[in-house]
């Protein structure tokens, strides 16, 4: 693995003075056939050597097959002439994978897709290290979604963690696992989260049903322990104050009547007959 070499920066200006002297140097001692001849070969050099660098840019600087350094700065500078000088941009970088389908951890086949936020903290690492690195952030963000959405279910119940219920969990493991793969390309991994997350479309009426089923039972269960919770109140009541007194019949009556009228889902108007003293 190739790491960054940060190269000092030579500034262009104090070149170019030292380039003037040389000139007016030669062409105060020699012919100007020959002076002409050797500036042509220092300039040769110097526009070889020469580069801008721009905001948010990088520049990795090979020279004969060898990895010299990396300029980080931005400005004009000269390095070593007839090397090569490959640009790799330093600005944040989005990507939103494509759909795709994948089991979760109940086998259920699921739609899921990520966006990813990035960017190339290491150039030397995202020029040498991988082949093109903007390929190898794709191809390994397909990976991991998939590696992710296998060990979770789509939903769950209870106290179970879930890739619809635990959103921030699920991110913060996604963009973990991204950059564990991701650093020997040298990126960096500033955001990942899920999109999109739905059931296949095969299955996605039947869980539709099932959601529903499951809220409705949760909605009825919710109104029989209130109502429960309502008669005991009304029968502590009575027998407290014993203001009616009501024999075994009456009572099994009572609270038959009084769970008709609580649970139903019709205006319901049952008679209650009670014997007061």
């Amino acid at each position: 693995m190739i790491n960054d070499r940060k190269l000092s920066q030579l500034q262009i200006f104090p070149i170019l003075i030292v380039l003037g002297l040389i000139l007016s140097v030669l062409f105060a001692a020699y012919d100007n056939a020959t002076t002409l001849g050797i500036a042509t070969i220092l300039m040769l050099a110097f526009s070889q050597g020469f580069f801008i660098n721009d905001p948010n840019e990088a520049r990795v600087i090979e020279f004969l097959g060898h990895y010299i350094g990396t300029y980080f700065k931005h400005g004009m500078f000269i390095t070593l002439p007839f090397s090569n000088k490959y640009i790799i941009s330093l600005k944040f970088q989005n990507i939103n994978t494509e759909k795709i389908k994948v089991n979760d951890a109940n086998g259920s086949p699921i739609e899921i897709s990520a966006v990813i936020v990035w960017r190339v903290s290491s150039p030397a690492k995202a020029h040498y290290n991988v082949n093109n690195y903007h390929d190898f952030v794709f191809v390994q963000s397909d990976s991991v979604i998939r590696e992710l959405a296998s060990n979770y279910p789509y939903d769950s119940e209870g106290d179970e963690e879930s890739l619809r219920k635990n959103s921030n969990k699920i991110s913060s493991e996604l963009r973990l696992m991204l950059q564990q793969r991701l650093d020997i390309a040298g990126i960096e991994i500033t955001e990942a989260r899920i999109s999109y997350l739905a059931y296949s479309s095969e299955i996605a009426q039947a869980m539709l049903r099932r959601q529903q089923a499951h809220a409705i039972t949760s909605a009825r269960k919710y109104i029989v322990q209130n109502a429960i919770g309502i008669i005991e109140e009304v029968m502590a009541h009575f027998e407290k104050h014993k203001s009616i007194q009501l024999d075994k019949k009456q009572k099994v009556q009572l609270i038959n009547n009084l769970l008709i009228s609580l649970i139903s889902e019709q205006d319901a108007q049952p008679t209650i007959s009670l014997n007061s003293n």
